[in-house]
């Protein structure tokens, strides 16, 4: 036994996986593509429209008008009353008196002069392949070509079943170079509707040998769709043609829909536009960028080109950088802050398998459009350009389409989510056009049948994530730097301290659990604990209380908004620590109790280096940032790493310390030089977790170098390195390869800004670049 099927399944097929009748006529456009033909004709001939022609039915079915009445009503509603073939639909209608007879000339005549044609010019098909690949749905022919090194279009073998969509009836008339005579195939889909559960074999459908070539070598494939489904007149053809149509064969490339495409309504030719150049030179910022694969090595470079500020940004990351802004978040139940996302880094080989792409994008701010010259005259006629092409980069496979990136319905790079979802600048999908230009095969990113998007891989994860890395953070990081909008950004740094209360409810939460874990047996070790996290806590409150008057004064100064940010980040991090620590603990202790009162006393060690890190901030707050101290910076540096030791343990981080003997006295603020070092450390350790990811058998170690004669503080990684382009850019605010949410690219920012306010120089040392195994991370602070 094997799997039957009734014939109306096919029916079924059809209506589930060709959802409109513009994606009927793109798959078959596809279809031709694939048969290598170089144009396309598409011929309509429409004289009496579906819905006039069911109304002249029922007249005569129901109203019980006679047919000469129902004669008067069609010949007003002929399209082209005056063409030959309406005359001819009029004279054969007058012939046919009787009800029955009219009936049956009138859907004789309907179908052979109401017509969707698809003419192509390529390899064609002979009588055995009309059997054994046409009228088999779902044939691997085409997938064997595409492992083989074709690019077709398609290749699952359900294309034809377009044809179902947009008709009744099909007759296919094919012939290769060297066949003698045409091939024919004539199928009438209302066979596979019956009420009656017949199997689909049971309806024979036989392809035939038809008339002789009238030249020897005519090849190709014509598909005439009749007995049509839905009112072609002029307007909707057009509508299609200039709407989706024209945004399926890549309408960047001025003019290649028709030099592919010959449409004609009635024979008036309809032609396919393309995205006028004009409108392109308008745009108020441009984005240029490509991936590819050098060996092993990913690479994304690109500019992004803010013209209505003349600002200029470079995009130059690869190897790990790529690996870290590539990472998926996914979210941990009832988790916030830094403890809300598990990280899961990308697999090597789906940027192998994604091999190569490049991605276009014109944004416009529509508040300040104008008219453009040689295009529009005013600014609602530009506004409605925009909207013709807009709706977030679309996804091209060799030029074509793939459904349904960049549809009005579709944000498959989140950019409405993120836009509407903040409170100021929105750089949304109404505001842009773009596209990407793909080569990866369909072995790697393969389409759903039903036409709506690439299967979930992670591969198709790789291609979102670094688009969405280049729209949201590099492009409108530059926009929004560019616009002046810091206020937004201070915003959320406010909000990242409100996190911070939210995560000592769930710390109190943690420990009470972990409390009810261990009995009364460590009684009085969870009393020195829950004291210790109490006064922990009574700490975190009163910074938290500072910040809100930081928060208050900060409305008109860029400085005090600059700290804040900073605090903000520091303190979530704390409880980031705190509960993954806390969480630790309980985990311990469920899976082994005799290790009770060891992980207790571990944890108690953590929340001291807690309450270290915490007492520092004391000098970051409004009442002590700005005065200067003397203390020692070796003694600060010691301090800061050893607050570190845990971390540079879990990861394999080797720390040397390179220091005088004798005290290195510096006069500054000390909270923030704290603040400065942190972010360099922090920076470092998180860059060589990522070059470790990337390279299995890296060795990360971290040097420091404190030295007294040159009055310099240096801080070197073997992590992935910067690039010569990056080295200026890597120290603007905003600019981070972290996926998108789980950075802000202020670290490197803050260091700097802090440093200036001591008149020191925080750099980029490029004389140390590329030392060791082709490659550092050294930032020296210049203390003269």
């Amino acid at each position: 036994m094997s799997f039957t099927f009734s014939a109306r399944t096919i029916l079924e097929l059809g209506k589930e996986l060709i959802s409109s009748d513009d994606v009927a006529i793109y798959e078959l456009i596809k279809n031709a593509v694939d048969a290598r033909s170089p144009r396309v004709e598409i011929n309509v001939s429409v004289q009496l429209r579906n819905s006039d022609y069911l109304d002249a039915i029922t007249q005569i079915n129901e109203d019980g008008k006679s047919p000469s009445e129902v004669k008067d009503f069609i010949r007003g509603k002929l399209i082209d009353v005056e063409k030959s073939k309406s005359a001819t639909m009029l004279d054969e209608l007058e012939k046919s008196s009787e009800k029955e007879d009219f009936l049956r000339t009138l859907a004789s005549l309907y179908d052979e002069l109401n017509y969707i044609e698809f003419k192509d010019a390529g390899h064609g098909m002979s009588l055995n392949d009309l059997t054994s690949v046409f009228l088999r749905i779902g044939t691997s022919s085409r997938r064997k070509e595409n492992l083989q090194g074709a690019k077709n279009l398609g290749d699952k073998g359900i294309g034809r079943l377009s044809a179902m969509r947009l008709g009744d009836r099909l007759r296919v008339k094919t012939a290769r170079r060297e066949d003698r005579y045409w091939n024919l195939l004539d199928i009438d889909w209302t066979l596979f509707s019956r009420d009656d559960d017949v199997d689909a074999d049971m309806i024979n459908i036989e392809p035939e040998i038809g008339d002789e070539k009238a030249e020897p070598g005519e090849q190709g494939t014509t598909i005439r769709v009749s007995a049509l489904q839905a009112d072609w007149d002029l307007p909707r053809f057009t509508d299609i043609l200039q709407g989706r149509i024209a945004r399926m064969i890549d309408p960047f490339d001025r003019g290649s829909a028709n030099r592919l495409i010959v449409a004609r309504y009635n024979s008036r030719r309809v032609h396919v536009p393309s995205i006028p150049d004009p409108l392109l030179q308008a745009a108020h910022a441009v984005c240029h960028m490509t991936f590819r694969m050098e060996g092993h090595t990913p690479i994304v470079k690109g500019e992004i080109d803010y013209r209505y500020r003349h600002r200029k940004s470079k995009i130059d990351e690869r190897g790990a950088a790529v690996y870290s802004l590539a990472q998926e978040p996914v979210k941990r139940r009832a988790k916030r802050g830094h403890a809300a996302f598990k990280l899961i880094p990308v697999r090597p080989f789906a940027f192998k398998q994604l091999g190569s792409f490049s991605c276009d994008i014109y944004w416009y701010n529509r508040r300040v459009v104008t008219a453009v010259e040689g295009l529009t005259t005013k600014v609602p006629e530009t506004r409605r350009e925009i909207s013709n092409w807009s709706g977030g980069p679309m996804l091209y496979r060799h030029g074509f389409r793939i459904l349904p990136y960049g549809d009005p319905k579709d944000d498959w790079l989140a950019l409405d989510e993120t836009a509407f979802g903040m409170s100021g600048f929105k750089l949304n999908r109404q505001q842009m056009i773009g596209r990407v230009l793909l080569d990866t095969p369909h072995e790697a990113l393969r389409e759903q049948t039903n036409r709506e998007g690439l299967i979930t891989s992670d591969t198709f994860g790789a291609l979102q994530r670094i688009l969405m890395w280049v729209v949201h953070t590099a492009m409108r990081g530059l926009i929004n730097e560019a616009d002046n909008i810091e206020f937004i950004r201070r915003r959320e740094a406010e909000q990242d301290t409100k996190t911070v209360a939210d995560a000592r409810r769930r710390v109190e939460a943690d420990l009470k659990r972990l409390r009810e874990h261990v009995g009364t047996a460590a009684a009085p070790e969870m009393d020195n604990l829950s004291g210790s996290v109490n006064r922990l806590s009574i700490q975190s409150q009163n910074l938290i209380e500072r910040v809100k008057g930081v928060i208050s004064e900060a409305d008109e100064e860029r400085e005090k908004f600059v700290y804040l940010a900073g605090i903000g980040l520091m303190t979530e991090f704390i409880f980031h620590e705190l509960e993954r620590a806390v969480t630790h603990t309980i985990d311990l202790i469920s899976r082994d109790s005799t290790m009770q009162q060891t992980t207790i006393e571990s944890l108690q060690d953590q929340l001291k280096t807690l309450h270290k890190r915490i007492a520092a901030f004391d000098e970051l707050t409004s009442e002590k940032r700005q005065t200067k101290s003397d203390f020692d910076l070796v003694e600060l540096v010691r301090q800061i790493l050893e607050n570190h030791e845990r971390e540079f343990e879990r990861h394999g981080i080797a720390v040397c310390f390179e220091h005088p003997q004798d005290p290195f006295k510096i006069k500054a603020v000390r909270g923030m030089v704290i603040q400065i070092l942190e972010n360099l450390i922090a920076n470092a350790a998180y860059w060589l977790k990522q070059q470790k990811l990337f390279e299995w058998d890296l060795k990360p170690s971290l040097n420091v170098v404190v030295d007294l004669e040159d009055k310099i503080l240096s801080i070197e990684d073997n992590g992935p390195g910067v690039t010569s382009e990056n080295l200026e850019r890597i120290f603007q605010p905003f600019i981070t390869t972290k996926p998108i949410g789980q950075g802000r690219g202020l670290g490197l920012y803050i260091a700097r800004d802090l440093a200036e306010y001591h008149r020191w120089r925080l750099q980029m040392d490029t004389e140390f670049g590329r030392i060791r195994e082709g490659r550092t991370n050294m930032f020296v602070l210049e203390m003269r």
